[in-house]
């Protein structure tokens, strides 16, 4: 019998891709939507008959969460909402999945997990924290393969963006007034750059970075507070490497992820996976669907019918991947000091 399931929050990215996501899983079902508006609660799949909850209706969010028949809810807020809605879905017993980044800093994170294994965890109740990129067919096939370079050497993560109307495809998403005019650290570098520091960590498979070096700018002004990054990595066996993200430049066709080890190395850019070991090239070609929301949203329901969470989803992941956005920030405020992490050693 599939699990009962609730949105917390009604915005685009619920419509367009976590909706799809329940629609597409065998183990999950929909039942309700919740926001602060009843307008926006009906506007989530207006053709279903779901439940609707808002601050403004007879019914608000501990309705929702009193339902015996819904066991887990999706969380997708604006990015410092998240925690407050988190902890109350947890503490009301419902498994949640809420979207990244897991909180809106590092001691937020650090805090909400504490909290979340000392009181939550030990009831059985699940928290998963998503993370498409890890679910991009592309990123996982050169994952796969990552296990032939041997000894990793270099990587290069590159990540450039038009974000203007008329010239980047989720434009409708930029335009949100909290992403516009963003009261979280980074605005964008945060909001989108987590996902490509997350696809870079995941390439790196167990190698994890210990040392950051960043310069951030905001060469272009219009989505404040920074849109440029170019930082420099080191890992624990010693791999150097660099991240660079814009949200102003015209080079979306570079956009991409390179991994060199001591027998070749592998590129993932675009839709193409190239894999050369050896001298030996594996081209694949693996079309995006949905920003893999739906792989995603799948696999969290695979794994909550058994009572766990991905390890893709984990929070520790989450927490690591949002501890290099704020050291890539800390360090471009102290002109390129280099900073030290202290949360990418993930425990089974």
């Amino acid at each position: 019998m599939p699990i009962g399931v609730a949105l917390i929050g009604a915005g685009l990215f619920m419509q367009d891709a976590h909706l799809p996501g329940i629609q597409a899983s065998p183990d999950l079902e929909l039942k309700a939507v919740y926001s602060r508006s009843l307008k926006s609660a009906a506007g989530i799949a207006p053709d279903l008959q779901l439940a609707r909850y808002a601050d403004d209706a007879d019914q608000g969010l501990h309705h929702l969460l009193e339902r015996a028949d819904i066991r887990a809810v999706i969380v997708a807020l604006p990015i410092t909402k998240q925690a407050h809605y988190v902890r109350t879905a947890l503490s009301a017993g419902k498994h949640v999945l809420s979207e990244k980044p897991i909180a809106k800093d590092v001691a937020e994170a650090v805090s909400l997990i504490q909290w979340y294994k000392s009181e939550i965890a030990p009831k059985g109740i699940t928290w998963a924290v998503a993370e498409n990129w890890r679910y991009l067919d592309t990123v996982r096939y050169a994952r796969e393969h990552l296990g032939q370079l041997g000894k990793i050497r270099q990587f290069r993560t590159q990540a450039y963006i038009d974000c203007r109307p008329g010239h980047f495809t989720h434009w409708k998403y930029i335009e949100l007034p909290w992403r516009q005019k963003p009261d979280h650290q980074g605005g964008l570098v945060l909001d989108i750059g987590v996902h490509h520091l997350a696809a870079t960590r995941y390439l790196l498979g167990s190698d994890r970075i210990t040392r950051v070096n960043a310069l951030v700018a905001a060469l272009q002004g219009a989505l404040p507070p920074a849109d440029t990054v170019d930082a420099i990595f080191q890992t624990e066996s010693g791999a150097q490497g660099t991240f660079q993200f814009s949200t102003c430049s015209s080079l979306q066709q570079d956009t991409g992820y390179a991994i060199v080890g001591e027998n070749g190395h592998l590129r993932v850019q675009n839709e193409v996976v190239t894999v050369q070991i050896n001298g030996g090239d594996d081209v694949k070609r693996l079309p995006v669907e949905r920003l893999a929301v739906v792989n995603e949203v799948k696999a969290w329901g695979q794994a909550l019918a058994k009572g766990a969470v991905p390890p893709e989803q984990r929070p520790e992941e989450a927490l690591a991947d949002l501890e290099l956005v704020e050291l890539i920030l800390k360090s471009g405020g102290e002109n390129g000091a280099p900073q030290f992490p202290q949360h990418q050693r993930i425990h089974a």
